[in-house]
């Protein structure tokens, strides 16, 4: 049985969606429960305490409206398709119903044919949704389980805008992810940017589970493994995974959305009847995005002196791969010192301040290594510094999802470019041993 919701604030339309729903399961032998709501506060109670396949939802009602309540609903149930339907002319307020969860508009005065040829698709799209989470994939990428549905996401590797493409989807776009997704998301970077240096064509591949998401990179086999492996030890909050010398595979929790009550003075019975009174949300509902926030813990002169070594700093980077000169390499040494200065000076930036000092005295004990191996060392330089940029872009000006955002990527990239310098400090005997140090 389908399970419908009318919500309309007016009983004629109500009347007539519920006339034509009964009509269809008349033609169709489908057999249907059909329930109505006045306004979206109503129909956010019962969609808490029940769950609808189907939910033709008005925009413009008093109380609250059909995107809030849309909002709302989706959030607490990813199933359930909603249908917007208005006589409103509006395109933004269209857009913006459908941006906030609603899957297709219907308008107003409402087309007999149209609205039963849609209801064909309405129900074999919900059957087929709940289809969907009884599949399992015959040839997953990943190495923990075959049982993930068959839709997949790749990306591809290849070179930094790429990689860029990448962290921007789930740490920027998505940014509703977990802690532990976003540790995987920064972990998968770290190991692509080594890729993109080296050359190597990396493909990742997200798949869908009930409970899981799985990340796999496919193309490690160029990539030395204990590089791998001290990526993964240095970010401590990616414990569940497997890796062979082509491939890793991240298993991150899917976060469940907590359950959210609304607070009600009125008692919901069927069917529902216009309720004289305005009602009071006297609980709002829990978000289920990830707050972002601008941080001020450090103080304006500082943060200004912050932006201009950054910027020098960058600059100074993205000319890494090309002739540099001994009195760049010296700059580029005084920047990260300066950003390291101001950084250790203050508690939540300290760590990162840390690793830059230690990579900045690095560089001028090995300028001339720095020099000869530029050209190698020109795409982590490059995105290092787009990563700083990016950080005290999100953590002071744009917001993140906490102060310790891109701390992780930035100090395991700036221990990297330490650790290819300081490489042949810890080889005895030639290039045979330079996997020594990445023992641990």
């Amino acid at each position: 049985m389908k399970k419908i919701l009318i919500v309309d604030d007016n009983e004629n339309n109500r009347m007539l969606i519920h006339a034509l729903l009964e009509e269809y399961a008349s033609e169709k032998t489908l057999p249907l429960s059909i329930a109505e709501a006045v306004n979206g506060i109503e129909a956010c109670v019962l969609a808490e305490s029940d769950h609808f396949d189907l939910i033709f939802m008005d925009i413009m009602m008093p109380v609250m409206d059909g995107i809030e309540a849309t909002k709302r609903i989706r959030q607490q149930d990813a199933k359930v398709m909603i249908i917007a339907v208005s006589a409103i002319d509006d395109i933004n307020r269209q857009k913006e119903i459908l941006t906030n969860g609603a899957e297709d508009y219907i308008a107003k005065p409402i087309d007999v044919n149209v609205f039963m040829a849609r209801l064909d698709h309405y129900f074999a799209l919900i059957d087929s949704r709940n289809v969907v989470h009884k599949r399992f994939n015959p040839s997953p990428a990943n190495l923990f389980t075959q049982e993930t549905y068959s839709r997949k996401l790749l990306f591809y590797i290849r070179n930094d805008d790429e990689l860029a493409e990448f962290w921007e989807y789930y740490l920027l776009d998505q940014s509703a992810g977990s802690e532990v997704l976003s540790a995987a998301v920064r972990t998968i970077y770290a190991i692509g940017s080594v890729g993109v240096k080296l050359g190597i064509n990396i493909q990742v591949i997200i798949e869908d589970a009930d409970d899981h998401l799985y990340m796999t990179m496919v193309g490690l086999s160029g990539i030395n493994p204990k590089i791998v492996k001290l990526l993964l030890i240095k970010n401590s909050d990616v414990t569940d995974y497997k890796l062979t010398e082509e491939k890793l595979s991240i298993r991150v929790v899917r976060e469940k959305k907590a359950s959210v009550h609304l607070t009600h003075e009125y008692k919901v019975v069927e069917p529902i009847a216009a309720v004289a009174e305005p009602i009071v949300m006297a609980t709002p509902y829990a978000s289920a995005q990830t707050i972002l926030n601008v941080y001020d813990y450090m103080d304006e002169d500082d943060l200004e002196e912050l932006r201009e070594y950054i910027g020098k700093l960058n600059s100074l980077m993205m000319v890494v791969g090309g002739e540099i000169e001994a009195h760049e390499v010296e700059e580029i040494a005084y920047n990260l010192q300066q950003i390291s200065r101001v950084t250790t000076g203050y508690t939540d930036s300290y760590l990162i301040g840390q690793a830059l000092a230690s990579m900045g005295n690095s560089i001028v004990t090995h300028a001339d290594q720095f020099m000869k191996k530029a050209r190698d060392l020109a795409p982590m330089c490059t995105a290092f510094g787009r990563d700083l940029s990016m950080w005290i872009r999100l953590i002071f000006s744009e917001g993140a999802s906490s102060v310790n955002y891109m701390d992780d990527t930035i100090i395991a990239n700036a221990q990297m470019i330490e650790s290819i310098l300081t490489m042949d400090d810890h080889v005895e005997g030639g290039e045979e041993n330079l996997d020594d140090i990445f023992d641990f």
